[in-house]
């Protein structure tokens, strides 16, 4: 069956012009010129995707994309904003708005097919919550922390992101890492031989939702933990793929909110659970050389299915220096917007580290701490 996409434009023009073309690729067009019928048709029809300009009279596209996702039924549908509005803060008001990609006009036909059939990728997943009839408990929200390279401070930046979560909305959170051989999430909290993780990868048998509820440990702070080794031979196990999918969407029944440690690059392992992020947080660090990796890997990311409004940009200073790109050239050169920074507190970390404590509790009035609460508020 031909998936349909909603067009939404009042250029009477590219309307026609673009719903011929994705036509002729074989999808079902659906198309209105203004917001409110747009409103109408997705509420009847149940696309399994909008294509939605953001400048049309009465409402803009801005709006249409809110209501659609304040509406339970039409929530799920992705969204990719089509509009002649190209500044940052244009992405970023459409991104927040709800749009899970942000297409400039005059756009290339191949890189619209391109957004098109990646979102789509992901939409059975979501159009099963719009079609089918709920027959499970509600499920977690997971978030993958990834960078392009390691040393950056992406356990850092997973480990007080889940405390944060929790501590805001006290809800129950896990942090996971899934790094085997080289995780240095249960060393930060002092937990100096971690099994949880390494029984459940070392088990022949199916994994079950049980075998990875018994293997979590609470930790001081109130979250929860599943921690892989630093023990460099059970690097091995980043080739079971398939068990770490298995841990992954077990995870998502086990709390509110899971937070991945993903470390580095677009391995097979990662490229494996992807698909069961809600929302991936990618870091780097303000050098011209990590900026143009990152942007790789952005357009992997995109490339391999995730929609560009579910990736969260964010950029870690972790020294004091005049050589660093400041964030107006990192988003020139990454060519996206960046959510949140953080400052450079070497010494807080430091302490925090040494003291098996998350920086956030060590020092809960400072700066990083109110960064942390900010990118937890984006996010829950």
């Amino acid at each position: 069956m031909a998936k349909k996409i909603l067009i939404v434009d009042d250029d009477i023009d590219t309307l026609k012009l673009v719903g011929m073309m994705l036509e002729q690729k074989g999808y079902e067009i659906l198309a209105t010129s203004n917001g409110k019928k747009a409103l109408e048709i997705a509420d009847a029809k149940l696309p399994d995707l909008i294509l939605l300009d953001v400048m049309m009279p009465e409402m803009d596209g801005y709006e249409v994309s809110r209501r659609l996702r304040a509406n339970p039924e039409t929530e799920p549908i992705p969204i990719i904003m089509f509009t002649a509005k190209s500044q940052v803060d244009d992405k970023i008001e459409g991104l927040e708005a709800g749009a899970d990609a942000y297409l400039t006009k005059p756009t290339q036909p191949r890189e619209l097919f391109a957004q098109v059939k990646a979102i789509l990728k992901r939409a059975p997943k979501r159009a099963a919550v719009v079609q089918a009839p709920v027959v499970a408990p509600p499920t977690g929200k997971v978030f993958g922390v990834l960078a392009a390279k390691g040393g950056i401070g992406v356990s850092t930046l997973a480990l007080n992101l889940a405390v944060s979560l929790h501590d805001k909305t006290e809800e129950s959170t896990i942090l996971s890492d899934y790094r085997p051989g080289q995780g240095t999430l249960s060393l930060d909290l002092g937990l100096r031989n971690p099994s949880g993780m390494l029984k459940l990868l070392e088990n022949n048998k199916v994994i079950s939702q049980k075998d990875v509820k018994g293997n979590l440990l609470p930790h001081a702070s109130g979250i929860k933990t599943l921690l892989a080794s630093h023990e460099p031979e059970d690097a091995k196990y980043t080739e079971e793929a398939d068990k770490f999918l298995a841990i992954t969407k077990h995870l998502r029944y086990l709390a509110s909110y899971i937070i991945l440690d993903l470390g580095s690059s677009f391995s097979p392992l990662i490229s494996t659970v992807i698909d069961q992020c809600d929302r991936v947080i990618l870091c780097m660090e303000p050098t011209p050389n990590n900026v143009q990796q990152t942007r790789l890997l952005f357009d992997a990311l995109v490339k391999a299915g995730v929609g560009m409004g579910l990736i969260t940009n964010v950029l870690i200073n972790r020294m004091r220096t005049s050589v660093q790109l400041n964030l107006e050239q990192v988003e020139d050169i990454f060519g996206h917007p960046v959510s949140t920074v953080f400052t450079p507190v070497p010494e807080m970390a430091y302490q925090a580290a040494r003291a098996n404590i998350p920086l956030i509790h060590q020092s809960p009035s400072s700066l990083t701490s109110r960064q942390f609460e900010k990118l937890a508020s984006v996010l829950a």
